[in-house]
């Protein structure tokens, strides 16, 4: 009985993730173009591409970055495209 509590618990929760997900990527979607986020680098996943965090909203996503950027800083990125029922989000970094 246990482990079908569990089991229902974690099929919940990850439903209720990809919901919260499929919604900010929809309002990253609709916000202008122009608009910058602030983004902390959270690691390299390969190179300059890094996993990051947009600070405003909670969503974790990937991007280029700058030569020299390091774990912890803070970037401004920018939605380039994104998609919420194929869960996708392209970023771009904002070099001044």
């Amino acid at each position: 009985m246990a482990s079908i509590v569990n089991m229902q618990t974690r099929i919940a929760r990850r439903l209720s993730n990809t919901s919260l997900r499929y919604w900010i990527i929809e309002f990253l979607r609709r916000q202008p173009k122009e608009r910058q986020y602030r983004a902390l680098v959270l690691r390299f996943i390969k190179d300059r591409t890094a996993a990051l965090l947009l600070v405003e909203v909670g969503l974790q996503a990937t991007a280029w970055v700058s030569v020299g950027a390091q774990i912890g800083d803070e970037v401004e990125v920018k939605v380039e495209e994104a998609h919420p029922r194929d869960d996708i989000i392209y970023l771009k970094e904002v070099v001044r």
